[in-house]
C-alpha cells in the first residue's frame, strides 16, 4: 500500500513538473490569503470570486467532482451527491472572502436551497514543526452563539462597492447524538437581495490533523456525512468541505463518502479474488481528487484509513465469513485468514 501512495506522489510530482500545461498550473502563493505557503489550487481549477474587475478574485478553494471507477454501477448511487468545494481553513484575512463564495457559489441568489459548510478542524492545534506551542488552525469566521453579533462582511469593500452581507447566528446543536458534532443554523442575507440565504454549519473537531480515526469516532464521521447530505436539499449545490490546509482531512472525507457511496451502491459487488481484472478503485479516486486540488488526502496514513475502512464495511455488506464464523466490525476477521479480498481494494 506504501508504493501505492508513492505512486501517488510521483504522479503529483510530474504534474507539477509539467509547467508547460495550464491545466498543472501552481496558483502564486499570496501570503496573506494563503494559510499555508505549499497548499494551493491548481490555476486552472480553483474558485473565483465574483468581483469587479481591478479587485483580486482569489480564495484559497477548489471545486471538486468524483466520478464512478467501477464498470458497474447500480441505480441505487444515483443522486447521491458528489459535488464539493475544497478550501483552506479561513484565515481573519478571508472571512469576508469565504462568505463572499457561500453566497455566489453556493447558495445563488435565485436559488432558496440552503448551503452546507462541513469544519473538520479545531481552531486551534499543536504545531507539528513544535508539539510543546499551539497554533491557529482556523480562524472563528462564523458567529458561534446566540452571545455573538452578527458577523459584517467587507465592510472594507476591498471585495467591490456592491456587495455587503451581515451573518448571524439562529441556532445550534451540540454533540448531536453523541457523536461530537455541532451543528449550527446561521442566517445570511445581503445588502439589494430580498431573501435570506440558510447556512448549515457542520463542525466536527475530534479528527486529528494528518491521523486516522478510531472505530466511534469513523461512525461519527459516517454520521455526519448522512446529516449534511441530508441538509443539502439541492444535488446540484456543493457542500464545502474545510480543514486547516483544506487537503488531508478534507480529502479523505471526500474520498471516504464517495466511496461508500460506491461500495453501498453495489459497485463492486461482482469484485473476488479470483478475477484478475480491474483497477484499485481507492487509488484512482485519490489521484481524481489531485487533479483538482494538489495534496489532497496527504499522509500515507490517511490513505491506509480508507483502505481499512472501505474493507470492513465491504466484509460486513457482502457476510464474509471468516474462521468460527461471520464477524462484524466489533469482531473483525484476523488479517489474512479466510478473507476474500476485493480486487479493488487490495491487501495492504
Amino acid at each position: 500500500m506504501k508504493a501505492k501512495y508513492e505512486e501517488l506522489t510521483r504522479l503529483e510530482e510530474e504534474r507539477l513538473a509539467n509547467k508547460d500545461d495550464p491545466k498543472w498550473q501552481r496558483e502564486e502563493p499570496d501570503r496573506e490569503l494563503d494559510r499555508y505557503a505549499n497548499i494551493h489550487p491548481w490555476a486552472g481549477n480553483r474558485i473565483k470570486l465574483v468581483v469587479p474587475e481591478g479587485y483580486n478574485d482569489y480564495i484559497n478553494a477548489s471545486p471538486v467532482t468524483l466520478t464512478s471507477t467501477a464498470e458497474k454501477q447500480s441505480a441505487i448511487k444515483k443522486g447521491l451527491q458528489d459535488k464539493y468545494i475544497c478550501m483552506q481553513g479561513p484565515k481573519a484575512q478571508t472571512v469576508d472572502h469565504t462568505w463572499h463564495m457561500m453566497w455566489h457559489s453556493i447558495t445563488v441568489p435565485d436559488n432558496a436551497a440552503p448551503g452546507v459548510i462541513i469544519m473538520l478542524s479545531a481552531l486551534t492545534g499543536p504545531n507539528p514543526a513544535n508539539p510543546s506551542e499551539i497554533m491557529e488552525k482556523c480562524y472563528k469566521y462564523y458567529p458561534m452563539s446566540e452571545d455573538d453579533p452578527p458577523l459584517h462582511v467587507n465592510e472594507s469593500m476591498q471585495l467591490g462597492e456592491n456587495f455587503k452581507a451581515t451573518v448571524r447566528f439562529v441556532s445550534r446543536e451540540n454533540n448531536v447524538d453523541g457523536t461530537g458534532i455541532e451543528v449550527r443554523k446561521l442566517a445570511m442575507s445581503v445588502e439589494g437581495e430580498e431573501d435570506e440565504k440558510t447556512i448549515w454549519h457542520f463542525f466536527y473537531p475530534l479528527w486529528p490533523d494528518a491521523g486516522s480515526l478510531n472505530r466511534q469516532n469513523v461512525n461519527s464521521v459516517l454520521t455526519l456525512m448522512d446529516l449534511t447530505r441530508a441538509k443539502n436539499v439541492d444535488e446540484e449545490n456543493p457542500r464545502v468541505v474545510h480543514c486547516s490546509a483544506g487537503v488531508g482531512r478534507t480529502g479523505t472525507f471526500v474520498a471516504l463518502e464517495f466511496l461508500m457511496g460506491e461500495l453501498q451502491g453495489g459497485a463492486w459487488e461482482g469484485w473476488d479474488e479470483s478475477e484478475e481484472k480491474g483497477t484499485d478503485a481507492i487509488f484512482e479516486t485519490v489521484n481524481q481528487l489531485r487533479m483538482q486540488r494538489k495534496t489532497m488526502v496527504q499522509a500515507l496514513e490517511q490513505y491506509v484509513f480508507l483502505y481499512e475502512v472501505c474493507r470492513k464495511v465491504w466484509e460486513e455488506k457482502y457476510m464474509l465469513p471468516c474462521i468460527g464464523g461471520e464477524h462484524t466490525h466489533d469482531n473483525p476477521p484476523e488479517e489474512g485468514k479466510n478473507v476474500h479480498p476485493l480486487k479493488a481494494i487490495p491487501e495492504a
